[in-house]
């Protein structure tokens, strides 16, 4: 006999009859319906880590599906035709670092969501999920850096694996002769790692061996960021995977072929020079993550990391930019150059700030909008479009010096009645340890950024 639907429902009703209570029959047979209100949610992306917005982030509400996308501020708007219990966003930066999805909860009330926030979490937050129960210490030694040891196949992490990470310490803005200090650790069994006590904010090198594999020591990057993320790939020391072909370009900053330019990556024993239409060919090459390097008379040495796969490289294209001249600057044979203008060239070729010189700022009308997109540092501006102060990271102010002398960085500096045309050079440094000592204030954590005028830079005293 063929049973209808209607009747193994109605069984299913007589078993829930002679287990449950009426009460809790008419709330599982009857549930109250959800009242369904719409929401609009005004809220903003945000870099804990690096303090600034996260332009670009996409948003997504939990229930309903509806998106949104931050702004350049990392403002968003998103409407939704019910009540937004979670907001789910994602982020390149967050996944670079190993976050993943970013998201909000909303709290526990029939009140309105007033500016919702999805963040990269802070340092102190991440410090205490990877780093406990040590404590963060101070002296801008707080920093982690982590990642992951994969092998020469780019798939398999490797467990074990020592690594010794250093980095050139200035403790002390009296201390001269700067030190190298180091840290050591072992990846787990999936390959991960985390270094935590780093010096903040300047750059650093890391190196991965065993009696099996090993790597190069490659550049941890200079950072706003107390975190950063290092990914390493390893190979062999011996058999199959433990060499591979390397295949490039030398161009300058036109895309144009330079030939004649040496070539040299870390573990490989010679140099090679690049031919007549800028090519080049390394064979067996060490694998993992190296160095390479590329240097031509009157250019700037480039330095960049390569990972090496056993698969090789092909189309590498190494960028080599002009040395840094001073347009409209006239030096004569018979007046020797100023101080200043040695010293910049010496910090210049060294590449231990970041710079832009005065080709940068002739692009521009104002020269706030030349440092809106200046590394390290951001303008705030005042009541006057073109009064502004410059800031760090983490809102601070920046320690300004123009023309060698320290100036007050307030909105109407020396900094902001400067035109384009007027400024030669323009350094910052993420720190007040890792700038010049001539340029060091004792107790001052912020960034420092020197501002060098053409007019300055031609004197010849």
């Amino acid at each position: 006999m063929t049973v209808r639907a209607p009747v193994l429902g109605a069984l299913a009703l007589l078993g829930a009859l002679r287990t449950t209570r009426p009460a809790t029959l008419v709330a599982q047979v009857r549930p109250a319906p959800a009242i369904a209100r719409p929401d609009t949610l005004r809220g903003v992306a945000y870099d804990s880590l690096a303090g600034r917005p996260l332009p670009g982030a996409f948003i997504t509400a939990e229930p309903g599906g509806e998106t949104a996308v931050a702004d350049s501020l990392g403002s968003f708007v998103l409407v939704s035709a019910r009540a937004v219990r979670r907001l789910v966003a994602f982020h390149d930066r967050a996944d670079q670092l190993g976050f993943g999805e970013l998201s909000a909860v909303r709290p526990d009330s029939a009140a309105p969501w007033v500016r919702p926030i999805v963040a990269i979490p802070g340092i102190a937050t991440v410090w205490n999920r990877l780093c406990t129960p040590a404590r963060r210490p101070g002296g801008l030694m707080g920093g982690i850096v982590m990642g992951t040891v994969t092998a020469a196949d780019r798939r398999t992490r490797v467990g074990g694996i020592g690594l010794v990470l250093q980095w050139q310490a200035m403790r002390s803005l009296v201390d001269s002769v700067p030190r190298l200090e180091q840290l050591t650790t072992r990846t787990d069994s999936l390959g991960t790692f985390v270094f935590c006590g780093v010096q903040d904010f300047g750059p650093a090198a890391v190196v991965a061996s065993s009696s099996a594999w090993r790597s190069d020591n490659v550049l941890v990057p200079a950072d706003p960021s107390s975190l950063r993320r290092v990914d390493l790939l390893v190979g062999p020391v011996t058999g199959v995977g433990a060499t591979a072909t390397v295949q490039g370009r030398v161009v300058d900053e036109t895309g144009a072929s330079l030939p004649a330019a040496t070539v040299s990556i870390g573990g490989y024993p010679t140099e090679i020079l690049s031919g007549p239409n800028g090519r080049f060919t390394l064979t067996n090459v060490p694998t993992g993550s190296r160095m390479v390097a590329a240097r031509r008379l009157g250019y700037r040495s480039a330095d960049q990391r390569l990972d090496v796969a056993q698969e090789g490289v092909r189309d590498l294209v190494l960028v080599l930019e002009k040395s840094a001249t001073l347009d409209r600057v006239v030096t004569r044979a018979e007046r020797p150059r100023s101080r200043d203008a040695v010293e910049l060239d010496e910090r210049a070729r060294a590449n231990k700030g970041r710079f832009l010189d005065s080709t940068h700022f002739s692009k521009y009308e104002r020269v706030r909008q030349a440092l809106d997109v200046a590394p390290g540092v951001r303008t705030q501006v005042g009541r006057s479009p073109g009064d502004f102060v410059l800031r760090g990271r983490g809102d601070c102010l920046v320690t300004l010096w123009v023309n060698g002398v320290r100036e007050p960085n307030t909105f109407d500096s020396m900094l902001a009645r400067l035109g384009p045309d007027d400024i030669a050079a323009f350094e910052v440094y993420p720190s007040e340890v890792l700038a010049p000592p001539r340029f060091q204030t004792p107790g001052n954590q912020c960034a420092v950024a020197l501002v060098w005028t053409k007019q300055h830079l031609a004197r010849g005293r």
